[in-house]
């Protein structure tokens, strides 16, 4: 307490408003610090600057329970925090019932009875309120817990089915002391380092663990080794070890001075591990990657050295040095890192590489769609020059997913994409066979291109929570509507988007309503992100669509099959098939 007391006074109390109203002077001192609790408490949640964490404070006499609030606005989430600054008392029942008021006051946008702080932000909280598709509470606490008597009454008010507002989450986020105390210790670990990486001829694979291959410049990992140091290597076994006149630190400087051209060639390579890698942007040549958490696991003394080489020779001109790297994502907590580490300093280091391009059917369907005009991409490779539309192995596998009967499939989509594009999956064999024509591929990915184009449509145009669904509901609505099309891909003549767009509209209409409609009902209680991850729930919603859509819900096979035992036929894909035969086909546009 005597730490954080420290830090609430000395970064956030300068940043607060003044308190309101004719309170005792001698309360003010422990009212501004439990004010920059949740300060503190928000910035560590949201990786906030401190001024914009004191901007979502509003803790003060007349806050109705609500101390601060913060919309999270790429998640289009709502928060609204409460917190105890205590050394030992109990957050309890009165503290959650004022709290639940309060969210009840705020979520009605009835701010009548609120202090100025929470009415100076009333254009921020309609903002939030219109394009927010949850609401979350927070509960934060110095103290020895929180009742359960308190948990009691926001558990029944999370979960009180009169509750008009749908958006407020189940799942209350509970902040204790524990959570509060390693907040502190983190802030004198060795730092993060969240950074930007550039590769060229760059490859990402799915599972088991998402991996990013490619080459990096010698100049970049130096500049990071200069801006980060130690940190770049946190979870290495070794910091630089020094580069003498003999061995292979020495030798590395050699290849850097004599030729920097080959460096690729004579060196094994970098291994780092991160919390997350995303891409961003291409740009001549080099895709660059947005990356948390990076830690070198192997090639700590490449880097080194090559830093030391450009610190004793400045004018050495290192631009064509490049190096093979590894970028691996783990989880923040946990320890692969640590075998990953062990491995690679104790073996030669393995490329990983896209294993479909092992694959003869791979290159047999690029040579046929090429006959039409197409360039499948199969394997890595660099954007071509050319005016020929691109399709990529990955959007080829979903389509033809969506095209395939399997009642699991729509889910694992969702959930298990990697499986998909794994050459070794039984889905993967199912989905590339022998059978399957340039042709067919792309016809199936331009039908489900114009259905996934429709379903953004309907995004950014439909209310929340309605909106949510279109986003999620991607492959099961596919799932349906592709199979209606079914004969003319697998015609003889390139489909066009121009074509199947307004044949495909009526009937699109119908469904992406009939699931908005049937998901109020079968996803209760669930976010559509989460829910159309569950195999299960996902195999379910699409039956009870198709029965909706094609009026079979008094069809004696229907019956009969919806109330089979699931023993042996886990989704029920005897009732997805028979539906599904049901289908009509749309014919082509006159």
């Amino acid at each position: 307490m005597t730490a954080l007391r420290k830090v609430l006074d000395e970064r956030f109390v300068p940043l607060l408003p003044p308190l309101q109203g004719n309170q005792n002077p001698a309360d003010n001192q422990q009212k501004q610090l439990s004010r920059a609790f949740n300060a503190f408490v928000l910035q560590k949640m949201f990786d906030l600057s401190a001024t914009e964490a004191a901007d979502c404070v509003v803790d003060d006499f007349a806050d109705n329970g609500i101390d601060g609030i913060y919309y999270k606005a790429d998640e289009e989430i709502l928060y609204l925090l409460q917190s105890k600054l205590k050394n030992s008392e109990d957050f309890k029942q009165g503290e959650a019932q004022s709290y639940a008021h309060g969210v009840r006051l705020i979520v009605e946008q009835n701010l009548d009875n609120f202090n100025q702080c929470v009415k100076d932000k009333a254009g921020y909280i309609d903002n939030a309120l219109d394009h927010c598709s949850q609401i979350k509470l927070i509960i934060a606490y110095t103290g020895n817990g929180i009742t359960q008597t308190a948990r009691t009454v926001l558990q029944q008010f999370v979960g009180d089915d009169n509750l008009e507002e749908e958006r407020i989450s189940e799942e209350i986020v509970y902040i204790d002391s524990r959570k509060v105390e390693d907040w502190l210790r983190q802030e004198k670990a060795i730092g993060l380092v969240n950074t930007r990486i550039k590769l060229s001829h760059s490859s990402t694979i799915g599972e088991p663990r998402k991996t990013v291959i490619g080459l990096a410049r010698i100049d970049d990992l130096v500049k990071l080794h200069n801006e980060h140091d130690k940190a770049l290597y946190q979870k290495n076994i070794r910091y630089f070890i020094g580069a003498g006149r003999r061995g292979v630190n020495h030798a590395i400087k050699q290849t850097l001075e004599r030729s920097p051209e080959e460096f690729h060639l004579l060196n094994n390579g970098i291994t780092a591990v991160c919390t997350s890698i995303e891409p961003k942007k291409s740009k001549g040549g080099y895709k660059d990657y947005v990356v948390a958490g990076l830690s070198v696991v192997n090639g700590a003394q490449t880097i080194s050295s090559a830093a030391q080489c450009k610190q004793e020779n400045p004018d050495l001109d290192t631009s064509a040095a490049k190096v093979m790297m590894t970028v691996i994502l783990i989880s923040s907590h946990g320890d692969f890192h640590k075998i990953v580490t062990k491995a690679r300093n104790l073996q030669n280091p393995v490329d990983l590489s896209n294993f479909a391009a092992l694959d003869d059917t791979q290159e047999r369907l690029r040579q046929e769609m090429a006959l039409y005009g197409y360039d499948y991409h199969y394997r890595p490779q660099q954007p071509t020059s050319g005016n020929a539309p691109i399709i990529g192995i990955s959007n080829v596998a979903r389509a033809l997913a969506c095209l395939n009967m399997n009642a699991d499939w729509p889910g694992r989509l969702k959930s298990e994409p990697g499986v998909f594009t794994n050459p070794d999956s039984e889905i993967y064999q199912a989905i590339f066979t022998e059978r399957l024509t340039g042709l067919k591929a792309i016809n199936t990915v331009a039908v489900f291109n114009v259905i996934h184009n429709l379903l953004v449509d309907e995004d950014r145009s439909s209310p929340s929570p309605e909106r949510l669904v279109y986003r999620h509901c991607l492959y099961p609505l596919a799932s349906i509507l592709i199979k209606q099309l079914k004969d003319q891909i697998e015609g003889d003549e390139v489909l066009k988007s121009s074509d199947i767009r307004p044949a495909i509209s009526a009937p699109f209409d119908t469904l992406r309503q009939i699931f908005a409609d049937t998901y109020r009902v079968s996803g209760y209680g669930a976010m559509p992100h989460a829910f159309f991850k569950r195999i299960g729930d996902t195999a379910r919603i699409i039956q009870k669509v198709t029965v909706d859509y094609l009026g079979l819900s008094n069809d004696p096979t229907v019956v009969h099959l919806s109330g089979t035992s699931k023993q042996d036929d886990l989704y029920n894909q005897k009732l997805t098939n028979y539906l599904f035969s049901k289908l009509n086909q749309i014919g082509k546009p006159e």
